[in-house]
């Protein structure tokens, strides 16, 4: 299988390169917010997009158990407006950006990604923050 930190890498080029979504962000000053949801940073600057990529599973038992998977992972959109919908908003151009495209990465190409649905923006009980997400499989092929 491929390495979780290589395929979230290339979940965030994938949105890192997507037009309408970039431009959304940097007309909000927010343009660098793409990045995967471990990065921890001095500067936080909202709306933001983060990707956590979930469990990596071998997709069969045959000869290519050690090289194809499926992974699960999530596209947070984060926003402290007083109304949810910049992050519904930003939900819904990441969203755009991934569904039915591929990815490619070091060592690996995949499959179309798929969508387990996107949420409606919830406001966090600690924080002045809503959060939307989408939820995504991939199937992932490692190069032999």
């Amino acid at each position: 299988m491929v390495d979780n930190a290589v395929v979230q890498a290339a979940i965030v080029a994938k949105l890192k390169a997507d037009g309408p979504l970039v431009a959304w962000l940097t007309a909000r000053a927010a343009g660098a917010e793409i990045r995967e949801a471990q990065w921890q940073g001095t500067e936080f600057v909202l709306p933001a997009t983060r990707v956590n990529i979930g469990t990596q599973t071998p997709a069969e038992n045959g000869p290519c158990y050690p090289y194809n998977a499926e992974a699960d992972f999530v596209v947070v959109a984060f926003s402290e407006q007083d109304s949810s919908k910049e992050a519904d908003t930003l939900a819904g151009l990441a969203n755009n950006a991934l569904l039915g495209k591929t990815l490619s990465g070091t060592g690996f190409k995949s499959g179309v990604i798929r969508s387990g649905g996107l949420t409606g923006a919830i406001r966090l009980e600690t924080d002045r923050l809503w959060r939307a997400f989408g939820v995504y499989q991939v199937n992932v092929y490692a190069d032999k």
